[in-house]
């Protein structure tokens, strides 16, 4: 995978720092250490272009520089960090674009690429640790506003997500899980609430305020994260959140988030939706598009093709509700 020269450099210097921080057989611990599968993250080294928040997370995990890992100016471990702004970065973020700009010219791609800069830089200034610790200690209550997260889009990693579905009353099965939170220590840190299809009337109308819940320990069934969100009385029983693996649907659903759904709200044409395939692993978040007996899923990140599909081959999909982001 390291011989490769066509390999986006922003792959190559994250396999750098990689193979400096955690050694030649250290893939699986950095994958776990960004949050993410080792099979999602073999792709980043591979050839797909990393989402802005995991490298922020990357920097963060080795220490690294954030410029060095977007751009290649500097080095990667800095021993004299540059004042600058405060946004983690080591250079204020407008003296990058500046120098950015002067090396690509006034050009139109000249000029997207420096808007596409500023986006990155923007995404990783978010990403970063906050100068305030917005943790605090927690002890769980059972609330009626109380989401569990059941797992990741990709595999569940953690929790084996696919089983809570298999019995036949979904929302008593999630009700359990809510039930086991009673008394457990964790932390928990504020939110934000998003829509998943901006433009589009909800059925939800949630508040935007909401919080992540973090359990010291997982509970019996494997759940160690929560969300609980304002407003959750108007949505039925049997609301579930799933953590989201890659980018996709960047920039309105990033690597990450957590996305809200309903087994019983089911997606409408070119709305949001979490579709299990047959013989997938796993679960796809696209935009849903029916058309006959086949089914378009479509993603917002133009990086991606579109997939197609039979309509016999979807085993459910459901709409997603709303978006939980740090």
């Amino acid at each position: 995978m390291g011989t490769r020269s066509d390999r986006p450099e922003t792959c190559q210097r994250l396999e750098r720092l990689r193979q400096e921080v955690f050694g030649p057989r250290g893939r699986a611990t950095f994958a776990r250490a960004l949050g993410v599968s080792p099979s999602t993250y073999n792709y980043y080294e591979k050839d797909r272009l990393p989402p802005a928040d995991l490298l922020a997370r990357a920097a963060d995990v080795t220490g690294a520089d954030p410029e060095w890992l977007l751009t290649g100016r500097g080095d990667p471990f800095p021993t004299t960090p540059s004042k600058g702004g405060d946004t983690g970065l080591s250079q204020d973020p407008e003296d990058i674009l500046a120098r950015f700009a002067d090396r690509a010219g006034a050009t139109p791609k000249g000029a997207a690429a420096r808007a596409a800069l500023e986006r990155l830089l923007s995404e990783i200034r978010r990403a970063l640790p906050p100068a305030e610790n917005l943790w605090e200690p927690y002890l769980a209550t059972v609330k009626p506003t109380c989401v569990p997260i059941i797992g990741r889009t990709a595999a569940g990693l953690l929790a084996r997500w696919e089983d809570f579905f298999a019995g036949r009353d979904e929302s008593q099965t999630l009700d359990r899980l809510i039930s086991r939170l009673e008394g457990k220590a964790g932390r928990r840190r504020p939110a934000d609430m998003q829509s998943a299809d901006p433009g589009l009337q909800s059925e939800t109308s949630l508040a935007r305020e909401a919080s992540l819940i973090q359990l010291s320990e997982p509970t019996p069934d494997g759940c160690v994260e929560f969300v609980d969100l304002a407003g959750l009385q108007k949505i039925a029983p049997g609301t579930f959140g799933l953590r989201v693996d890659g980018d996709s649907m960047a920039p309105r659903i990033l690597d990450r988030d957590v996305v809200i759904s309903r087994r019983d709200a089911l997606p409408e044409p070119g709305q949001t939706a979490i579709v299990q395939l047959r013989g997938r692993v796993g679960v796809t978040v696209k935009l849903w598009r029916p058309e006959g007996d086949r089914v378009h899923l479509i993603p917002i990140n133009e990086a991606y093709d579109p997939m197609v599909c039979r309509r016999d081959d979807v085993l459910w999909a459901c709409r997603v509700l709303g978006v939980v982001r740090l």
